[in-house]
């Protein structure tokens, strides 16, 4: 009797929606020996392990972004500055193990953090942000939106205060400026004086006779006898 079972055929191709991520990524799957070990998923570090070829020049660019001098790469590599020269130059294929280290930490969030101004800051495991200046727990995300806010929040309280400090500043001014015309020029003893001067006027029309005028025919009456 004839075998009529078909043996089942691998994908040797990313999956649609692998594909469609490379796509985004702007990424070309040329490794046909990742296509057949990984034949549907593709994770997002095998991915990005295609985004440029190895040669020495890329290793060269990587090193470069990475600020790294060739003492320093070999240090970190463990490997010798004249295998890092031939490397670059051509003169001998380059590791794919240290070029894709290097790669990886070009990319990655440590190497974000590898700038003199966080000098001693660190990610811990959990995702907290450790600095060197204050210790203790870290902060989480929420932590540093909750200070952002924070600041914002005392910046625009600051910029009332300096408001409402100006304000009383020339209100003081103001006071001092009337306090002193007050005491320096006398004004009130002055005020005070012109104030006994209207009380004595005002009391002598109060008590003073009121005399009737004539009328015109009655002088004319008296010129007459």
């Amino acid at each position: 009797m004839k075998n009529t079972t078909k043996t089942k055929k691998l994908r040797s191709s990313p999956s649609k929606k692998t594909r469609w991520a490379y796509l985004m990524q702007g990424i070309e799957p040329t490794s046909q020996a990742i296509n057949e070990a990984f034949p549907d998923y593709h994770p997002q570090w095998v991915q990005l392990s295609q985004k440029c070829f190895v040669s020495g020049e890329n290793f060269k660019t990587l090193r470069t972004l990475l600020g790294l001098s060739i003492k320093q790469c070999s240090a970190y590599l463990r490997v010798s500055e004249s295998g890092i020269y031939k490397w670059e130059e051509g003169k001998s294929p380059v590791s794919f193990a240290a070029f894709e280290l290097l790669r990886l930490i070009l990319e990655s969030d440590s190497f974000k953090l590898s700038n003199p101004a966080w000098d001693g800051w660190f990610l811990n495991q959990h995702g907290v942000l450790h600095s060197p200046d204050i210790g203790g727990n870290g902060f989480t995300p929420d932590q540093l939106v909750w200070s952002t806010m924070t600041r914002s929040e005392a910046a625009l309280l600051r910029n009332d205060v300096n408001k409402l400090q100006n304000q009383l500043d020339t209100a003081i001014a103001e006071n001092t400026k009337l306090r002193q015309m007050y005491v320096a020029q006398g004004v009130v003893e002055e005020l005070a004086a012109m104030s006994e001067t209207i009380d004595s006027l005002m009391s002598r029309i109060a008590t003073a006779r009121v005399l009737p005028f004539a009328t015109a025919p009655e002088q004319l009456k008296e010129k007459a006898a």
